[in-house]
């Protein structure tokens, strides 16, 4: 499934670490026209061009179509009610975050599950 540019994409994890990979997904989205995203940080950020909000809770009924992952498979088990509750149509695990509990469960939820990587998704036109 490929996106349209208009669509809503959440990072959860992001960073304003310019190092960091939520932080470099979040710039190659905005290269490849992909204004409409949201990131998902406990912490207070403030990163151009981005809405962060400090919970997936304030996500709810705003229409996700991807959720891009960059938190540990650990930490996403308490997190998968309110990943689930968002209801977006794709999930992106990228590497280190693939939970096989949240893979099964947004499986059943008829979510589309993806074990990839953002940035490649990306530069190969496949995102």
């Amino acid at each position: 499934m490929n996106t349209n540019t208009s669509e809503k994409i959440a990072i959860l994890g992001i960073s304003d670490k310019s190092e960091r990979y939520s932080f470099k997904a979040h710039q190659k989205l905005l290269e490849n026209g992909f204004l409409n995203q949201v990131g998902v940080s406990p912490k207070k950020l403030d990163i151009a061009q981005i809405e962060i909000v400090e919970s997936l809770d304030n996500l709810i009924d705003t229409g996700v179509h991807t959720l891009t992952l960059y938190v540990g498979e650990q930490r996403l088990e308490s997190m998968i009610e309110s990943i689930l509750a968002i209801s977006p149509k794709r999930i992106i695990f990228n590497p280190g975050t693939e939970n096989q509990n949240l893979m099964v469960q947004a499986a059943k939820a008829n979510i589309e599950v993806i074990e990839g990587c953002t940035l490649v998704m990306l530069a190969t036109d496949q995102f």
